[in-house]
């Protein structure tokens, strides 16, 4: 299959004007009320009711070491939590999730990043706390503006929960609406050959602000979590000096799942929530559950 990632600035305005007009017909099942609301209307107790009785974290203390952050992170990625909250004293005071860690890891990729940095040194500190009353459609506009889709929800008892573009999915499933695959603006995603080393790979990801590479003309690709099992069977990189120099082919690729344009976005959804890795293509986009919170905001 020859996929056409071609970023067309014309077909990505008409699109976003389609999005713009079916938005208005997307309706949310509430909890608390007989009738189906509007985004601009829902609250995160009202479509994600269950997240507010039990606490649901992933927790780090800041200064563990590197390398017992990054054997959790293999473990949460691609989970409901995708990103170990950080506490200090029992109050979460930051994020890790692989872009800090790929990004600190750039500047020192050998074995002394896992032994010797603590979670402190990489954390981001731009936590988002949200309340149960808070409109997911702020949530989803802050998601956005920083570019994480990652928070906590704090509840009346002082408890957290999670929330991040995988959970997200478990509404999108449940959403009325027209909206198609073919719906989402198509996207420039950044691709790599087979002959590219694991550096190449590292540094593109960092220069495109992406967490996902295809492998050119294939459904495959690679991740944060592919990465950091690499490091992992590697013992943390004890004894490997070039791990930078190693070839894109020592990695373990996986695959994308191929679904038609005409797929509804609560089917798009469905399926996501059944892979391990959330990524979906069509024969001319890309999408993960970043993008339902791209067409949503």
């Amino acid at each position: 299959m020859n996929i056409d990632f071609i970023f067309n600035l014309k077909s990505k305005l008409r699109l976003n004007d389609t999005i713009r007009t079916t938005r208005e017909c997307i309706l949310f099942p509430s909890s608390s009320n007989q009738k189906n609301l509007h985004l601009n209307e829902c609250t995160i107790e009202d479509i994600l009711p269950h997240l507010l009785v039990y606490s649901s974290m992933a927790t780090i203390e800041s200064k563990e070491k590197m390398w017992v952050a990054t054997s959790m992170l293999v473990r949460f990625l691609e989970t409901f939590t995708n990103n170990l909250v950080v506490m200090e004293n029992d109050i979460p005071v930051g994020m890790l999730g692989g872009q800090e860690v790929i990004k600190e890891f750039s500047k020192n990729p050998d074995h002394s990043f896992f032994s010797d940095l603590t979670v402190q040194n990489v954390m981001n500190r731009n936590l988002y706390v949200a309340s149960p009353t808070t409109k997911v459609n702020d949530l989803l506009k802050k998601m956005q503006h920083i570019q994480r889709d990652f928070a906590l929800v704090k509840n009346e008892d002082g408890n957290y929960s999670t929330v991040s573009a995988r959970r997200l999915l478990e509404v999108g499933v449940l959403c009325d609406t027209r909206m198609r695959v073919s719906d989402i603006p198509l996207k420039l995603i950044p691709t790599f050959n087979r002959d590219d080393t694991i550096g190449t790979i590292i540094t593109r990801m960092i220069q495109n602000d992406t967490e996902v590479l295809i492998l050119e003309n294939t459904p495959r690709f690679v991740n944060p979590q592919i990465i950091f099992e690499k490091i992992i069977e590697l013992n943390y990189l004890e004894n490997v000096k070039n791990f930078f120099d190693l070839k894109s082919t020592t990695l373990n690729l996986k695959n994308g799942k191929i679904i038609s344009e005409n797929t509804r976005i609560p089917d798009m959804c469905k399926i996501m929530l059944g892979m391990k890795h959330s990524f979906v293509m069509t024969l001319n986009n890309v999408l993960t559950p970043w993008d339902l919170i791209m067409a949503l905001s």
